[in-house]
């Protein structure tokens, strides 16, 4: 077993109901005790900092995450067992694993290198996959965070992380070790599982080397190679050596998922490249414990003193299957014919009860440029912190203490319109002239003259705003896929007015949602504030993650290329990814749409091809050609202030686009020319928030919703209000749909806002 310290003059004889036995260790977290419980089994507890027990820890954020920790699936970690925090020595309960760190084993007896390196990557980021696929960052992995046992690599204090950066709500600071840090988690960005892959790539040069691969001189030097600098690769072994360094890109969103990597790990030794993540867990395991060579010898697993850190024995508390959150799956069978999805749209709310100023989201005045200072500055301010705190667990400056308020979105399925092709691409002028309104051919028969009354009661159960709303047909009935700020997607059978599901993922706010049909299975992407986007089916309620962006994910849309359905994301940082929902992975490179946050995006199409909108914060459109990640034209710019609703239509036979902003008004753009067909509407008294085109009974509208509460529907054609507003939602109007007429239901509008609940509404006909 482990060297265990005697306690010292100080130190607490007993925690609850748990007797310390010695000290095992020290860190800047706190301090590591051997104990046993009342049943004499014994438990690793790490009695927290007591400066950590301070206004600015929030206890149940802090226990919340304690609990997601509980439930990762023991793959190659040590379990955490529980917590307390009541009274004045908060701690945390652990597993007790047979074995010593990584990083002593290599300093004794020098770097890993064959077998015993090999079956370290496999096991390490088996337990990443496992931690992710429980909605958890690990936020510190390092060479001391992986013990060595006698069965195999054990990754811990995936919780601690996470619960202490969580619960730290007044005095924020960001939890990590700098040479084994993300370039994101340094800049003080939101941290997705990306960046343990960068830390996890990072620990395997450790193991190949016995050095830190940016150096371990001063603070600054540090800081500034892992922002800038590429580590020397030539110490690992060929079959490491490429997902090592795809791991080490400096952008989030091209590193490989834990998963992908355990899957390329696996295929490399002869595995079936199939596997669904169950067998891939119980695999990765199986590899990782394997003994080519006697414990003791450079290529097997090192237990030279017989150190003891976590727990044999322990049953954790079953797994929860449905926290599933893996990212690979057996992908569905080709289907040869799709429906259309549906036109929703559905921009993110606000965090707090209340708008500020104009829109839940919007950024208060300089807000971005602060975080863009913040960004420049962070390397200065990160040595100040580091010294501070010893290097190795720092809280950094206040810089650090702001969330960033999620820029609105607007996730959005469009139905397929085509646009004549034309020889050349749209290219408005910056500030383009305003067209003659076109001649048109006469409308379909006009019989909805205005919004009618609330049809049913509100669908209530979403605990706070929802943020997005998406459609799908599944038989005579219609379904509505919903997502808020609870964190929740949820699925409601429109005709009965009834829930059917309530599916959880994603760790923080969903901000986006998009539904489509795909053969006989209704399928559902999601995008939130925690950077991942997942994939649902509907029918079992099981999502599967596809990747990660690098910020959070504000919009989704989907769209048809050729025969394969793929999704397209937009972050707040303005970048795009697309998605093979066939492949289940990435496809292509990402694309820098805008320079500042996608707020919306509309799948259309352009004669034959896949067309997918984009509108940002930066107040301009963007065409973007699916298949080739291109833009196809130039910025539509016309608005004044950030665009946060884009939507594809008709006026009468002529495609039009239409936009809508914090400049509270609509505009209509024609596609040929990339310039406005005359005068912007106007009436809502906030930002225009959510727009979509459709067909009810007969005749082409434009919906609209706003921060003001209200929704209002436009005859395109006139241009002119159809009715007077309907004051829909108190807090404001987040996203607006037109659901087409099924055997259940005649053609519906629904709206979804800050108030929780999502309504219907029927047409006034005339």
């Amino acid at each position: 077993m482990a060297e265990t310290q005697p306690l010292q003059p100080g130190d607490p004889r007993s925690l609850g109901p748990y007797r310390l036995l010695g000290r095992l260790g020290k860190g800047a977290q706190g301090v590591v005790f051997k104990a046993e419980g009342a049943d004499g089994r014994p438990v690793a507890i790490k009695l927290l900092n007591t400066l950590l027990d301070k206004p600015g820890l929030d206890g149940e954020r802090f226990m919340r995450e304690v609990a997601a920790a509980r439930r990762v699936a023991q793959f190659c970690t040590a379990r955490v067992l529980g917590a307390n925090m009541d009274g004045e020595q908060p701690y945390i309960v652990s597993e007790l694993v047979d074995g010593v760190s990584l990083q002593v084993v290599v300093q004794r007896e020098g770097p890993r290198t064959g077998g015993a390196l090999y079956r370290l990557a496999v096991g390490t980021v088996t337990a990443l996959a496992a931690i992710h696929r429980a909605g958890i960052v690990h936020r510190d992995f390092k060479p001391s965070n992986v013990l060595l046992g006698t069965d195999g690599p054990r990754v811990i204090d995936f919780g601690i992380a996470r619960a202490l950066d969580s619960a730290m709500t007044i005095s924020s600071g960001v939890v990590g070790t700098p040479a084994y840090m993300s370039p994101e988690q340094i800049s003080g960005e939101r941290v997705s599982p990306a960046s343990d892959m960068f830390s996890w790539a990072l620990t395997m040069l450790y193991a190949a080397t016995g050095r830190p691969a940016f150096g371990q001189d001063s603070l600054p030097a540090v800081i500034y190679r892992v922002m800038n600098e590429e580590p020397d690769l030539s110490s690992l072994p060929e079959e490491l050596r490429p997902l090592v360094q795809s791991c080490l890109s400096k952008r989030a969103e091209e590193r490989p998922t834990a998963a992908d990597a355990l899957f390329a790990l696996l295929e490399n030794q002869g595995e079936a490249p199939d596997l669904d993540d169950e067998v891939a867990l119980n695999t990765g395991s199986q590899v990782a414990a394997e003994h080519p060579t006697p414990p003791g010898t450079p290529n097997g697993w090192a237990n030279p003193s017989g150190s003891s850190y976590a727990v044999p024995g322990v049953q954790p508390p079953p797994y929860d299957s449905s926290t599933t959150r893996y990212v690979r799956q057996a992908p569905y069978a080709p289907q040869p014919q799709f429906p259309p999805p549906y036109p929703m749209n559905a921009p993110p709310g606000a965090d707090n009860d209340a708008f500020f100023r104009h829109a839940p989201v919007v950024e208060k005045p300089g807000e971005a440029r602060a975080r863009r200072r913040r960004a420049i500055l962070v390397s200065s301010a990160l040595v100040v912190a580091l010294a501070l705190a010893g290097g190795v667990l720092y809280a950094g400056p206040k810089m650090f203490a702001t969330t960033p308020t999620p820029s609105p979105q607007a996730a959005e399925v469009t139905t397929s319109v085509s646009v004549s092709p034309t020889p050349t691409t749209p290219t408005p002028s910056a500030t383009p002239t305003p067209t003659p309104t076109p001649t048109v051919t006469p409308a379909q028969p006009r019989t909805v003259t205005a919004l009618g009354k609330q049809d049913g009661k509100s669908f209530k159960g979403h605990t706070k705003a929802v943020q997005a709303i998406s459609a799908v047909p599944v038989g005579k009935t219609t379904w509505l896929v919903s997502g808020g700020q609870d964190g929740r997607v949820r699925v409601w059978d429109l005709a009965r007015h009834k829930s059917l599901a309530t599916m959880r993922g994603h760790s923080e706010e969903v901000y986006a949602v998009a539904s489509v049909m795909i053969g006989k299975t209704p399928m559902a992407v999601s995008g939130g504030y925690d950077g991942s986007v997942r994939l649902w089916n509907l029918k079992t309620h099981k999502g599967k993650v596809l990747g990660w962006h690098g910020d959070a994910v504000y919009a989704v849309a989907l769209t048809k290329v050729g025969s394969k359905w793929v999704a397209v994301t937009g972050d707040a940082k303005g970048w795009l990814r697309f998605w093979d929902l066939k492949k289940r992975k990435a496809t292509g490179k990402s694309v820098r749409a805008h320079h500042k946050a996608v707020n919306w995006l509309n799948a259309t199409r352009v004669g034959d091809r896949a067309i997918v909108v984009s509108a940002s914060e930066d107040a301009t459109l963007r065409l973007w050609d699916v298949a080739r990640h291109k833009s196809y034209g130039k910025a539509y710019k016309g608005h004044s202030r950030g665009v946060y609703a884009v939507a594809a239509g008709k006026i009468g036979d002529r495609q039009v686009i239409a936009s809508g902003g914090k400049d509270r008004k609509i505009r209509i753009w024609d596609p040929k020319t990339g310039k406005t067909i005359g005068k912007p509407l106007s009436g809502h008294k906030d930002i225009v928030y959510s727009l979509v085109f459709g067909p009810v009974n007969g005749r082409q509208v434009l919906l609209s919703g706003s921060t003001d509460g209200t929704i209002r529907l436009w005859d395109p054609e006139t241009r002119k209000p159809l009715g007077k507003p309907v004051k829909a939602h108190k807090k404001g109007v987040l996203a607006v749909g037109i659901v087409p007429s099924t055997n259940a239901t005649g053609t519906t509008i629904v709206s979804a806002g800050k108030d929780k609940v999502i309504r219907v509404w029927k047409p006034a006909l005339s």
